[in-house]
């Protein structure tokens, strides 16, 4: 039997297909869903950013994980295979939020997390009994899970020039918040929910890469279970970049050993300088007051940090964004990543507004992060992409760069990263392509 994974592209505005050459990141469902497959399976995977579907390509069943912006390929993609005769399974948080609307284009929907249901929906098709959706009664413990299948995959298509070659690797799932535009705890729920880390010593060393990039929504939620696995890091001597909250920023002890363990960069959800803006994202463990403080903290440590903000809140005005990149400019931060909020399908933002009326279409082409789909309080549509792209353009101009990254707080290598990555935006934004395109 053969099994066809596929990463679907995004459909631009003029209708034709995104390419690439690289890309900045490896997404780790398909490489994870393939080691999930039983051995009599032969696997293959497609990632449509760098080459075509073969529709013709022999298989016994095509699998598609996708966001939001990517659903109108993927239903393409599904469409042309059910019409040659191969079945479709889909899954991903689109799919999970709205899996009536996906089965319109496949024969089977994964809601949720894939380990309990994926051998039973392989030995279903096997015997031709494929069932609409399959769910798991309960959430995985995370215990005994595979090496994900990067062999699979052409590695140096991910990388960057001048940027670390980041293997992913999964630790916990799950967040202990509740942020409104966020689906993570409608899929994973709010347990907080850990591999053991015996298991992810293992999976790192069994990939034998020295840069790890860890996909946890929070990798320091837990301060107790962040320590452990911080600990356990440190023999390794790996580098390693992570997403985690502002509150961390305030642990000068855990900071210090994230530092020891190899950490290199992290990413952290600022999402605003607006106290309100926060409140209506139900996030009220980023205090503004404290800010300052976190990034000094950061950059003591010679931590490189990038920061991702969220504009287009009910109480955000035009003048959010030239305060924010002021902001930004003064505490000399290396990166930023500006996202426009968008109701995606699975969160309570998007109930709210569909109750409201607010939102203008289901163009999901348009749910990126840099198109405005609903109507804001105290702006226009309009006026709320122009100002986030002049906020982009703005952080992201010589000037900016210069003043942010000279003098730096970075190691050497670090600021060769950090330069050559605010070059590569600038360029981008100067087109009109948003840094997060490249993930």
């Amino acid at each position: 039997m053969k099994l066809l994974l596929v990463n679907p592209t995004r459909i631009l505005e003029d209708g034709q297909l995104y390419r690439g050459s690289r890309r900045w990141l490896i997404g780790i469902t398909l490489p994870y869903l393939a080691a999930l497959t039983p051995p009599d399976w032969e696997v293959r995977i497609v990632d449509e950013c760098f080459e075509p579907v073969n529709f013709d390509e022999p298989c016994d069943l095509v699998g598609i994980s996708f966001m939001s912006h990517h659903a109108p390929r993927a239903y393409q993609i599904a469409d042309e295979f059910r019409q040659r005769g191969v079945p479709v399974v889909m899954g991903g948080f689109h799919a999970s939020a709205v899996p009536q609307e996906a089965l319109a284009h496949c024969d089977a929907v994964v809601v949720g997390e894939a380990e309990l249901v994926w051998s039973e929906l392989l030995e279903d098709r096997k015997r031709g009994t494929l069932r609409p959706v399959y769910q798991a009664a309960i959430l995985h413990d995370m215990k005994g899970l595979p090496v994900p299948r990067y062999d699979l995959l052409d590695l140096k298509r991910y990388q960057m020039p001048a940027v670390e070659h980041f293997i992913p690797v999964q630790t916990s799932r799950g967040c202990p918040y509740n942020c409104r535009f966020c689906e993570v705890t409608r899929l994973y729920g709010r347990t907080y929910r850990f591999r053991p880390v015996p298991e992810v010593i293992q999976e790192i060393q069994a990939l034998g890469g020295r840069s790890v990039y860890f996909v946890d929504d929070n990798i320091a939620a837990n301060r107790r279970r962040a320590r452990e696995l911080f600990e356990a890091l440190k023999p390794l001597k790996v580098n390693w970049t992570g997403l985690i909250n502002m509150a961390t920023g305030k642990d000068p002890e855990l900071l210090d050993l994230m530092v020891e363990s190899g950490c290199k960069h992290v990413n952290i959800g600022m999402e605003s300088i607006n106290r309100a803006s926060l409140l209506e994202m139900n996030k009220p463990i980023n205090q503004v007051e404290d800010y300052q403080l976190i990034l000094r903290n950061l950059r003591e440590r010679g931590i490189f940090f990038s920061l991702n903000l969220v504009f287009g809140l009910d109480s955000d005005t035009l003048e959010t964004f030239e305060e924010t990149v002021q902001f930004l400019r003064q505490e000399k931060v290396p990166m930023a990543f500006m996202f426009i909020v968008t109701p995606r399908v699975g969160t309570a933002l998007r109930e709210d507004m569909e109750k409201e009326g607010r939102l203008l279409h289901n163009d999901w082409t348009r749910y990126a992060g840099w198109s405005c789909v609903y109507r804001p309080v105290k702006m226009s549509p309009e006026e709320l992409e122009a100002a986030f792209w002049r906020a982009y353009r703005q952080f992201y101009s010589p000037l900016s760069i210069l003043q942010r990254l000279i003098p730096t707080f970075l190691d050497a290598k670090s600021w060769t990263i950090a330069l050559a990555s605010n070059l590569f935006f600038a360029w981008g934004v100067r087109r009109g392509r948003a840094p997060t395109a490249y993930y």
